[in-house]
């Protein structure tokens, strides 16, 4: 990246600070449709637009779609960031349960005629919390659902390049043939947090729409990320970064895993990720999580606590994620020790340890 920025500076000039387009400078909208195309969607450059992260695309959405005392339905547990994007904008956030293959869509059917909600949200590759991945055939399920009730899905593919097993299951955007998934992605959690460059690929319409929102708030992406991004795709650098990835994370994960066997508390399950950032930990029903979260701290070991991913803020206080990706490594083994030593401190008498060692996990 240092290099790619010293030569911009040569051969870019005083371009590299002007104005780019509202919908994105132009020749990093064709690298993303290249990448699209490795990701099984086909969108020319025309159909994509550039964003200030994933994170602005969620809240365009809540803008374009939601009025307030509107219904939208979200994955339960979900990325809390959404949450909190849909309910500034008025939104009724009801959830969807999520077992091992994703979101319940069984459920999803009783909660579209009870609700009619303006559009289903969805982390269906990796999600964030739980790290499970949707089915084949709930991906089915769910758009013939989205189709009968002409419903839109907005889905958040944060993370579905870090896959470590197996085979990638595409996208709902690959599999959708009628237009109605908004799909948003994101470099940030693949390449940069601090450039803040994400995009958004959906019907005509629905562009124009993003585009007048991002025209309004900050007119255009941030100039030179997106002229050192294009470089960095065009150049192959961006696929090597990607394969480096998926062989450090998966090392990390199974790392993490090993170390959560070799240090388990009773009543303590997880599920095993098959890529992405996160595990999904379950603890035993007589663990305190607010003083767990204070004896965690005091041992230098953070996490997220469950409820933050639950729309009524009322469920998972049972449950916290872990990401592996940050730490390094000699660090990972050594805090799922001192984690799970704190789970020990703060659970209660041995007597009540007992009712946590047949608690279902959630995936």
């Amino acid at each position: 990246m240092e290099k790619i920025q010293t030569e911009l500076f040569r051969t870019a000039g005083h371009n590299l600070f002007l104005h780019s387009p509202v919908e994105g400078h132009y020749p990093l909208r064709e690298s993303i449709s290249h990448l699209m195309r490795q990701r099984q969607i086909t969108a020319a450059p025309k159909d994509i637009v550039i964003l200030s992260g994933s994170q602005q695309g969620l809240d365009f959405a809540a803008r374009i779609f939601i009025r307030p005392g509107d219904t939208v339905l979200v994955e339960e547990p979900t990325f809390f960031g959404a949450i909190q994007i849909f309910r500034s904008a008025g939104a009724r956030v009801i959830g969807v349960p999520v077992d091992k293959d994703g979101m319940r869509t069984d459920v999803l059917e009783a909660l579209l005629v009870r609700h009619r909600p303006k559009f289903i949200y969805t982390l269906p590759t990796f999600q964030n919390p739980s790290g499970v991945t949707l089915s084949l055939e709930r991906r089915y399920a769910l758009l013939n659902l989205a189709y009968q009730y002409q419903l839109p899905i907005l889905e958040d593919d944060p993370y579905g390049e870090l896959y470590y097993d197996g085979t990638p299951v595409p996208s709902l955007k690959a599999l959708d043939r009628h237009g109605y998934v908004i799909y948003l992605s994101t470099f940030s959690k693949v390449l940069f947090l601090g450039l803040r460059v994400g995009w958004i690929t959906a019907p005509p319409q629905v562009l124009a729409k993003f585009a007048h929102l991002k025209q309004m708030t900050d007119l255009h992406v941030n100039t030179p990320a997106q002229l050192m991004l294009e470089v960095f795709i065009r150049r192959g650098y961006y696929e090597k970064h990607i394969m480096l990835l998926r062989r450090e994370y998966a090392k990390r994960r199974d790392i993490m895993l090993k170390a959560l066997e070799k240090y388990k508390v009773p009543g303590v399950s997880w599920n095993k990720p098959e890529g992405g950032y996160y595990i999904w930990c379950r603890l035993p029903a007589n663990v305190y999580r607010h003083k767990l979260v204070a004896n965690a701290g005091k041992r230098g070991v953070v996490f997220l606590p469950g409820e933050a991913f639950y729309p009524d803020g009322t469920q998972g206080d049972t449950y916290i994620r872990l990401n592996y990706t940050f730490a390094k490594l000699e660090q990972i083994d050594e805090g799922i020790e001192q984690l799970m030593q704190a789970v020990r401190e703060t659970s209660t008498a041995d007597s009540d340890q007992q009712s946590g060692h047949n608690i279902k996990p959630l995936v």
